[in-house]
């Protein structure tokens, strides 16, 4: 479980700037294409790193998503600046449609600092959405990018 300044008034866990994510250069992974030109600063457990610009930068492999579901996918980087990501709990598109059901965060390690987060949409067409293998820019996905302080407190509802 990450670490943030409403669990511990000492160290906490954050990102200090925008990390601007977007597809990568492989469309199979994410860009850190911050808005400053200069890349992220974030905070592990109260040490501040940097982490520089990446046209290209691999996503954690995780079970394939299916279609007609929507996921989060928290991307998070390490002291050392490696780039991984947690995946979320697939929800059905209908049931966000209707609000039935709700898409949470996932939980970080500790030891790492989440910077943003991809939602992924599928639609029904039939082939699901394994991260690190499948385009962001396919024709059945609908892919959104977050910039994220630490992780939030509520859950999307859409």
């Amino acid at each position: 479980m990450s670490i943030n300044l409403n669990d511990n008034n000492r160290g906490g866990t954050f990102c200090l700037s925008k990390a601007g994510l977007t597809i990568g250069s492989t469309a199979s992974q994410i860009a850190i294409a911050a808005p400053n030109g200069a890349g992220v600063d974030y905070c592990i457990k109260g040490v501040l790193y940097h982490k520089a610009d990446a046209a290209t930068a691999a996503i954690t492999a995780a079970a394939a998503q299916a279609p007609s579901t929507t996921c989060l996918y928290v991307v998070c980087l390490n002291s050392g600046g490696t780039v991984s990501s947690v995946k979320g709990r697939e929800v059905l598109n209908s049931a966000l449609a209707a609000g039935t059901d709700v898409l949470e965060w996932p939980e970080v390690d500790e030891d790492v600092c989440p910077i943003g987060a991809v939602k992924v949409a599928l639609d029904a067409t039939a082939g699901g959405f394994t991260a690190g293998t499948t385009n962001f820019s396919a024709a059945n996905v609908t892919d959104t990018y977050y910039d994220l302080f630490t992780i939030p407190s509520a859950p999307l509802t859409a």
